[in-house]
Parts: structure tokens; C-alpha cells; sequence
């Protein structure tokens, strides 16, 4: 068994004994513990795909699926595991868009938790089909990132603010793999009023 069989079997491991814990968490209503759990689980997930992909074993499954089901449901999560108001705007969100549904859910996922770090009150989640891309948008009305962080994000850039880079980095490489007629998909970070993460596929 190779380094990366092992780890997907240790990980794999890790996240059922964390499901468990969280699963209590969310019965007793501490959102808290719920939150620090799956973004524990959130982590152990990002660390796997960013080993395969320094790997070059990192592939995407794209498939037809619904924008707007995928915001949904990670709204629905995250409003179990905070007190800040977290919403959706599908206002202008394709039908459908063509995918791999759980890197982005991973890179998505990535963002929201940055997000709700430095929120004061409000996390978005928008869906938007603009000049024939999708673009994913997490914003929030926190203080904004750091000035040599925007426009075009640039590889190992911490988007946490405050973290590794990697969360980014593997950002980058899930919106490259997503590629159509000679467009890749992209990450790109500015501020309006906070921090503002979108991620950019293309038709």
C-alpha cells in the first residue's frame, strides 16, 4: 500500500470517528464543537487532494449538476454550525453548469470557514452564470483581505488570512482542472465591504 492509498484509508478512518463526535455535537446543539469538527474533517480532505495533486493524481469527475442544489445544501450546513447569518443568491445562478461537484464543494467549503472566521455578522454564498462562466462567490462583511492578496490570487497565498496557503493553492489547481474550449477556471479575491473569494469555471 502506497503513501496515498494509506493516507485516503487513514483519512477515510478519521472522518467516520469525527462524524460520530459531530453527530453528538449537533443532537446537543453545540454549534461550536459541530463547526470545529467538520472543519476538522473539512481539513483532513483538503490535505489528501493536495497531496494528489503535487502528485499529479489529481483528476476531476465533471458531470451536468445544479448550482443552485450545492448552495443549498452548504448553506444548510453551515447555518448548524454558527450564529452568523449565512445566505444564498441564486438570483441569477444557471440551471446547469458542468462540474466536479466535490472539489468544488471542498474548495467551497474552504472559503465559507475562512469567511466565517473574520465575519461580524453576515456570510453570502452566490451562484451567478456571467458571460458564460460560473462564478462561486463567498463574501463577508469582516474587515477584508490584506491589499498584496487581491486581484488575480497568486500561488500559496494564505486565503485564510492567516494560514498556510494551501487552501488556496489547491483552489487554484481544482479551478485548472476545469477546462473548456481554451478557458481554465480561476480564483480571484477582492474586497467590497469585506473579504469577497470567487471562483470561476467555464461553460
Amino acid at each position: 500500500m502506497d503513501f496515498a492509498d494509506l493516507a485516503a484509508f487513514t483519512i477515510h478512518d478519521a472522518k467516520n470517528r469525527l462524524a460520530l463526535v459531530a453527530t453528538r455535537a449537533e443532537a446537543n446543539g453545540d454549534a461550536e464543537t459541530l463547526r470545529g469538527i467538520l472543519e476538522s474533517a473539512a481539513s483532513l480532505t483538503r490535505l489528501l487532494a493536495y497531496y494528489k495533486a503535487e502528485k499529479g493524481s489529481l483528476g476531476a469527475d465533471i458531470d451536468a449538476r445544479v448550482p443552485a442544489d450545492l448552495v443549498n445544501e452548504l448553506i444548510v450546513d453551515l447555518s448548524k454550525q454558527t450564529a452568523l447569518n449565512i445566505s444564498a443568491d441564486l438570483s441569477a445562478a444557471p440551471t446547469l453548469w458542468f462540474y466536479d461537484e466535490a472539489l468544488v464543494r471542498m474548495v467551497l467549503l474552504n472559503a465559507l470557514y475562512n469567511a466565517l472566521r473574520f465575519a461580524e455578522k453576515n456570510v453570502r454564498l452566490k451562484a451567478v452564470d456571467r458571460n458564460h462562466w460560473l462564478e462561486l462567490i463567498v463574501s463577508d462583511d469582516g474587515p477584508g483581505f490584506p491589499p498584496e492578496m487581491l486581484g488575480l490570487a497568486h500561488d500559496m497565498q494564505p486565503v485564510s488570512r492567516e494560514g498556510t496557503g494551501i487552501g488556496l493553492h489547491l483552489a487554484r489547481q481544482v479551478a485548472a482542472l476545469h477546462a473548456n474550449a481554451g478557458r481554465s477556471g480561476e480564483i480571484e479575491l477582492s474586497n467590497d465591504g469585506g473579504a469577497v473569494f470567487c471562483l470561476r469555471l467555464p461553460q
